[in-house]
């Protein structure tokens, strides 16, 4: 096959991908700072690979890239079997694919327990921060306090999470565009607050 076939398949993969979840808040504790690892940063009109390409921003390697948006995307969610009785505890967001940094924050999500039992699986969608995780159980998206990922007596991950982080970049003030962050683009550099 040539390469530019090639390519172009990967690439036509990557737009078909569409979220199961998402958040529009960024992965772990702490506001990421960033740095371009390369010279050109390949922008989208939205936060997905199927967006409108948009001219691609001229930085500096090593530049601080400055944002004010951000989405956490779950292209293809995890598996969790339950190998022992347990109660998953957390925060019932209810049958939702894209939670806001508003509702996230609100308090409006009651507290809530749901029992598991072997042979039951479950779909873990994110690690949030400090040993918490986005998983859904039986439809319903619950951020769970304590993943359930990390309890290895009672829960035993099968896949973990594919997911991808955008961040929507600023250029002299103004949005420029969506960033996929990754090696090849920007590297998370220090994390404030």
């Amino acid at each position: 096959m040539h390469i530019a076939v090639f390519w172009g398949l990967v690439l036509l993969a990557q737009q078909a991908v569409a979220a199961t979840f998402e958040v529009d808040l960024w992965p772990e504790e702490g506001r990421p700072v960033f740095a371009a690892a390369a010279t050109l940063l390949p922008l989208r009109q939205d936060p997905s690979w199927s967006a409108a390409a948009l001219v691609p921003l001229p930085v500096s390697r090593g530049q601080e890239i400055a944002f004010d948006l951000t989405r956490y995307r779950t292209v293809v969610p995890g598996r969790i079997v339950v190998i022992a009785q347990r109660e998953v505890t957390g925060r019932a967001l209810g049958p939702i694919t894209h939670l806001s940094r508003h509702d996230y924050y609100s308090g409006r999500f009651p507290g809530s327990s749901v029992h598991v039992a072997p042979p039951d699986t479950i779909e873990y969608l994110q690690y949030r921060a400090e040993g918490s995780c986005f998983v859904r159980i039986a439809g319903q998206v619950i951020d769970a306090h304590d993943c359930p990922a990390f309890d290895t007596t009672s829960f035993h991950v099968l896949a973990q999470p594919r997911t991808e982080w955008w961040i929507r970049v600023l250029a002299n003030g103004s949005a420029a565009g969506w960033l996929l962050v990754s090696d090849s683009t920007v590297r998370v550099i220090d994390r404030r607050g």
